[in-house]
């Protein structure tokens, strides 16, 4: 069971696992595949992925795993680890919100001195959960995993650090806001299906191309730029250089003219075709399924700015289908600026108080093994690895789609990431998405709207600095 991640403009697409919110998929959909997996999206609980016709050791370390996904495949990873391990063994507790504890219930397991053992959550939740002593250094576990910060992507192995200091695992390493392109569509179009757009002005031509409206209907589009990452507000403030600075020096840098032009260029999309709500009425379709549930696999939309787990389509339309409907490429750059490809993942970190490091490293290594991530992370949820030879195996290096993938990184230089870790990015995100979605609804300019989100993050900055989050 693959569940889905989460949109602020109620968006409905792929099945495959990026952020953990409200669903993307249909709800007759979803509603299907967790009762397939004998729970709901809401709900907490344990499962106990014991070793098939074998009871733990007497005396076996006990690990809990909190995490987001009541997932088939993760459990079975859990199961042949404890197959493996018998003097461990590793119990998992759901907890859909684990990603960024919305919920308060892991604070409140480290403030109540019961903390689950080891947690996978969001790499840019993680310098404010260490600023506020949730999460422990681990550094001198280094050693259990055979870790070293040269066998990972820099850019992932710096997600994990905060003030000089090693706070998590890193996972994967995901892309996310590559541009994915329907070639069927681009045929219909005239345009090349084997070429995606090298350049801005060639990007805004084809999407002109792959437009259409009739007597005020729409029956086409070619970009709907808030459509597919959620995050997709701080890839084009990237592209538009804005200069964002996410408080990790403690400076805020949010409402700048680059950001403005940005916000604009989204609006001026939503006011050409009725307006956000009507946008999204169309591109998604409620209670469809399979292909008809996606924009683009549907042909809706002809190109769409998303991450490298929509890659999991292939489950839903198969793979023969997904290579022939869907190219995948660079998201331009604007004239005179470079291409900035955004990538994000989740680590493994260690909540305060939790004990038994030894085992719960090993079972951080086992799960980080690279034939171990392709099976479990890579084939499940479409992650790209953070460990650079993990990303040599069969799974990656035999599969075409995933070496596109990997030819767009390159294209794109370092692989870097939205912004640097900081005790208020959670704060940061949430105000420019709210700004972002008050404009493309029409209900306040890139102005208005971005200085209300500035003010907003400057005072919780302010409340960083004076609780000692910066170390202070």
């Amino acid at each position: 069971m693959l569940e889905s991640s989460a949109s602020r403009h109620g968006k409905e697409t792929q099945t495959v696992v990026k952020r953990l919110s409200t669903s993307l998929v249909p709800l007759v959909l979803l509603a299907a595949l967790l009762s397939g997996c004998g729970m709901s999206s809401a709900n907490t609980g344990s499962l106990s992925p014991q070793c098939p016709g074998r009871e733990p050791a007497k005396g076996a370390t006990t690990i809990e795993w909190w995490s987001a996904w009541a997932n088939p495949t993760l459990t079975r990873a859990a199961q042949e680890f404890n197959c493996a391990h018998p003097d461990i063994r590793v119990k998992i507790t759901l907890y859909p919100d684990v990603g960024d504890d919305r919920q308060g219930k892991l604070l409140a397991a480290t403030v109540g001195k019961s903390p689950p053992n080891i947690v996978l959550s969001y790499d840019d939740v993680l310098a404010k959960w260490a600023s506020q002593g949730m999460v422990q250094p681990l550094d001198d576990a280094l050693a259990i995993t055979g870790t070293a910060p040269d066998d990972y992507v820099p850019e992932a192995w710096q997600s994990v650090r905060w003030q000089d200091r090693t706070f998590g695992i890193p996972v994967d390493w995901d892309p996310d806001n590559l541009l994915w392109y329907n070639k069927k569509v681009f045929a219909e179009a005239g345009l090349d299906p084997e070429r995606p757009p090298t350049t801005w002005a060639e990007f805004e031509a084809y999407a002109g191309r792959i437009d259409q409206v009739e007597n005020g209907q729409i029956k086409r589009l070619g970009f709907v730029p808030w459509s597919g990452w959620e995050f997709n507000d701080i890839a084009l403030g990237h592209l538009f250089d804005a200069g964002l600075e996410s408080g990790s020096d403690r400076r805020v840098t949010l409402d700048t003219p680059g950001m403005r032009e940005a916000l604009q260029w989204e609006r001026d999309i939503s006011e050409k075709f009725g307006g956000a709500s009507k946008i999204n009425s169309f591109a998604y379709v409620a209670n469809a399924t399979g292909a008809a549930a996606d924009p683009l696999i549907s042909g809706r939309v002809g190109m769409m700015m998303i991450g490298d787990w929509y890659l999991g389509n292939r489950q839903i339309v198969g793979e023969k289908e997904f290579a022939e409907t869907v190219g995948v490429g660079l998201m331009p750059p604007r004239p005179g600026g470079e291409p900035f490809l955004c990538h994000s993942g989740w680590a493994f970190m260690m909540p305060r108080g939790a004990d038994h490091k030894a085992e719960t490293m090993e079972f951080v290594r086992w799960m980080l093994d690279d034939e171990h991530f392709a099976r479990y992370f890579g084939a499940a949820l479409g992650w790209a690895p953070a460990k650079l030879s993990a990303r040599r195996t069969d799974f990656y290096a035999k599969d075409p789609m995933w070496q596109a993938i990997f030819d767009v990184n390159a294209q794109a230089g370092a692989e870097r990431q939205w912004l640097p870790p900081s005790p208020v990015l959670a704060e940061y995100y949430r105000a420019l998405g709210d700004a972002e979605e008050q404009v493309i609804n029409l209900k306040a300019t890139p102005a208005e709207a971005l200085a209300e989100a500035d003010g907003i993050v400057q005072q919780a900055l302010k409340v960083a600095v004076t609780e000692g989050n910066y170390g202070d």
